[in-house]
């Protein structure tokens, strides 16, 4: 299972390259990253390498942050991908909370980070289906 951090943020020039630099300051490998507009806030979600040295610096920088289970699957780069997901999730009656993904190898290969309640349950879901899970994160 993976980790995410979620850092809740002023909507400011300057922000994201304050905890961009940070993590370069920590050697800590940023690996996926979203952002979400909300007005006047937002919040940034990010997968390292270090996710618990990335809090812990985060933190002591005055970050409003915090960690959650996510699960990191690997499917292939091709239409219809994430609605087999989704349709396989629905089948077992699992809400997708959050979402977001990006691709590793084009054509081949994508990654897909999902939040849900029952981390484990999900997992197993998608292993039993032929899924790869990617847990280095």
């Amino acid at each position: 299972m993976g980790k995410q951090l979620s850092i809740f943020v002023e909507n400011k020039p300057g922000k994201i390259s304050k905890i961009t630099g940070i993590l370069e300051k920590g050697n800590i490998n940023l690996k996926a990253m979203s952002i979400a507009d909300s007005g006047n806030f937002g919040i940034i979600k990010i997968i390292t390498d270090k996710n618990e040295k990335a809090y812990k610096e985060l933190r002591k920088n005055n970050f409003l942050v915090s960690m959650q289970k996510v699960v990191v699957v690997e499917i292939p780069d091709e239409v219809g991908s994430f609605h087999k997901i989704a349709k396989i999730l629905e089948k077992n009656k699992i809400n997708i909370q959050d979402s977001y993904g990006f691709i590793i190898e084009e054509g081949e290969k994508a990654c897909l980070i999902l939040k849900v309640e029952e981390t484990e349950k999900v997992e197993k879901i998608l292993k039993d289906k032929g899924y790869r899970l990617i847990e280095s994160f």
